[in-house]
């Protein structure tokens, strides 16, 4: 049968139309959910090193407050020798004085009395020596007893005795041995006494001025006219608390740093250690003796002082692996491959390019070192 131009094209239509209508499209893929339990992980564009935090040597040390004060061990205090007045002061505060150098002159009516007393000493010896002679004399063409002799020995110790005394007492005053002879033939009988520096250093501290009568002997406290100290070293008394003294030994380094010089500091050991805790403070006095170069430590200034307590095992990590953010010290640990974890760290001492894990991470923690400040944009 043959089929009409116009009756095919309908045909073929129906055909198409029919094979539309049997098909079915695709439906779209549903987006996978993310786990509930993932942990955020770096990307490919971050550059990540690991290390394991590890125990390091380290030097500890004791941080405390010191006082500065003069080295009692060159420190020379001069108090009145007699009493008399003063009539002269021949040296300052501040100045250099080497032992031996006249300070300040007295006038003294003591003296004068201690002068005739060593006098009239030195001629009863002569007296008595020349009266034992004769009785030796006496004695060997038996014109007197053995009795007589022996007590003009006696007179003879006795006189010798005396006139040691008497030059004992101006020695004692400063009189140099010299001008003994010139008082005991009466040719010294001055009043006036040169009192003078018994060791060399600095004038600290000076008490004195011309017209003052100053007294010897009549107070339990004398007043120091004169305080004389060698700067060319300091004591610094560190204050100790009780739970730290075990820690302090004799020897031990000690580092002094003065708040108002940073760059000034001195170095000495601890040289004694006080046996008695301040009631008031409940601090031991921990001492070291210090070199005062250039004389920048001064007495009673107030001083940084730490104190070498030895090696001692600490846990360290890198310092490039330490994170601050809003208040917070953090870590980034590794909790597995490109999984990381912030943790909170408490920080101690530095130590080359180190710093000390107080706590916060143990010794099997993975710890971020590089790469981290990309990575903690991630982990949250």
């Amino acid at each position: 049968m043959t089929i009409a131009p116009r009756n095919a094209l309908l045909v073929i239509l129906a055909a198409l139309c029919a094979a539309c209508g049997d098909g079915s499209s695709p439906s779209p893929a549903a987006a996978p959910s993310k786990p509930q339990d993932a942990r955020p992980t770096a990307g490919p564009d971050v550059e990540v090193q690991i290390v394991t935090a590890a125990y390091r040597t380290w030097a500890t040390t004791l941080e405390t407050n010191g006082k500065v004060q003069f080295n009692e061990e060159g420190l020379v205090r001069v108090q009145a020798p007699v009493t008399g007045r003063v009539v002269e002061i021949l040296a300052r505060p501040g100045e250099v004085v080497e032992a031996g150098l006249p300070l300040f002159v007295l006038d003294s009516p003591d003296l004068g009395v201690a002068k005739s007393e060593y006098a009239k000493a030195v001629a009863d010896v002569e007296r008595a020596d020349k009266a034992l002679t004769l009785a030796r004399e006496l004695y060997e063409v038996r014109a007197i007893a053995q009795k007589e002799i022996r007590e003009a020995e006696n007179d003879y110790r006795k006189a010798a005795a005396e006139r040691e005394r008497a030059a004992s007492r101006l020695r004692a005053l400063g009189l140099p041995e010299a001008q003994l002879a010139e008082v005991a033939a009466r040719t010294d009988t001055s009043t006036r006494l040169g009192v003078r520096a018994p060791r060399g250093g600095v004038i600290v501290e000076r008490n004195v001025a011309p017209g003052q009568v100053v007294a010897y002997g009549q107070s339990d406290t004398p007043i120091n006219l004169f305080v004389i100290a060698d700067l060319a070293t300091m004591w610094v008394l560190a204050d100790v608390y009780e739970p730290d003294v075990p820690r302090v030994r004799l020897g031990q380094p000690v580092v002094v740093t003065l708040p108002c010089c940073p760059g000034e500091r001195g170095e000495g050991r601890v040289s004694y250690i006080s046996d008695a805790v301040d009631k008031e403070t409940r601090t031991v006095k921990v001492r070291a003796v210090v070199p005062n170069r250039n004389r920048a430590l001064k007495a009673e200034m107030f001083v940084k002082v730490a104190i070498g307590t030895g090696p001692a095992r600490r846990l360290a990590i890198p310092q490039s692996a330490v994170h601050r953010e809003g208040g917070e010290t953090f870590v980034l640990v590794e909790k597995g491959p490109g999984e990381y974890e912030r943790r909170p760290v408490k920080l101690g001492a530095d130590l080359d390019g180190t710093v000390e894990v107080l706590g916060g991470v143990t010794a099997e923690d993975r710890v971020v070192s590089t790469g981290g400040i990309l990575l903690k944009r991630i982990v949250k």
